[in-house]
C-alpha cells in the first residue's frame, strides 16, 4: 500500500465525519453544523485539522455511528510503530481526554517515561506495545477510581 499524505488523510477524514454525521442520523446540515461547531469549535469540516476531525468523528461514534478514524501515517521503517498501533494511541490519548491527539504534551511527556524516546514518530513496535498497555492500564485505574467515588 502507498504511503498516504497528509492530504489525502485529511480528505478520508472529511468523508468519513460527513458519512458519521449521516449513520448517527444527523440528516440536516443545518444540524450537522450547529453540532460540529459546538464539538469542534469549527461549522464547516474544510475549515477543521486533522485533529479536529478525530476528533469529531468519534463524537459521532459515540452517538452511534459504525465509522473510524482513518489512522495517521506509520513511519517508512521497518520495525516503526503500525498504522493500527498510532491509532489505538491516538484513541486512549482522546479518551484519557488529552485534546491534542497524537501531539498532546501529556500524552508525549507519558510516551518519554514509557518508552524512553521522545515522540511519537520515534516509537517502534514493542515501545508502542508498552505505550499502549500503559494507557489502557492508567485509564482502567481512572475509570475504578470514579466508580468507588
Amino acid at each position: 500500500m502507498a504511503r498516504q499524505t497528509d492530504g489525502a488523510r485529511r480528505r478520508v477524514l472529511i468523508a468519513q465525519a460527513h458519512l458519521a454525521a449521516k449513520q448517527a442520523g444527523c440528516a440536516c446540515e443545518e444540524d450537522r453544523r450547529a453540532i460540529q461547531q459546538r464539538v469542534t469549535g469549527k461549522a464547516s469540516c474544510a475549515e477543521m485539522t486533522e485533529r479536529e476531525l478525530v476528533r469529531l468523528i468519534d463524537h459521532w461514534r459515540r452517538m452511534g455511528a459504525d465509522v473510524r478514524a482513518a489512522a495517521p501515517r506509520v513511519a517508512d521503517a521497518p520495525g516503526m510503530a503500525t498504522r493500527w498501533q498510532l491509532a489505538t494511541i491516538e484513541r486512549l490519548a482522546w479518551a484519557m481526554g488529552w485534546s491534542e491527539g497524537l501531539e498532546d504534551a501529556r500524552l508525549v511527556g507519558f510516551i518519554r517515561r514509557t518508552a524512553r524516546v521522545d515522540g511519537v514518530r520515534w516509537l517502534d513496535r514493542a515501545a508502542a506495545s508498552r505505550v499502549i498497555s500503559g494507557l489502557m492500564n492508567w485509564k482502567r485505574q481512572r475509570q475504578a477510581k470514579e466508580m468507588r467515588a
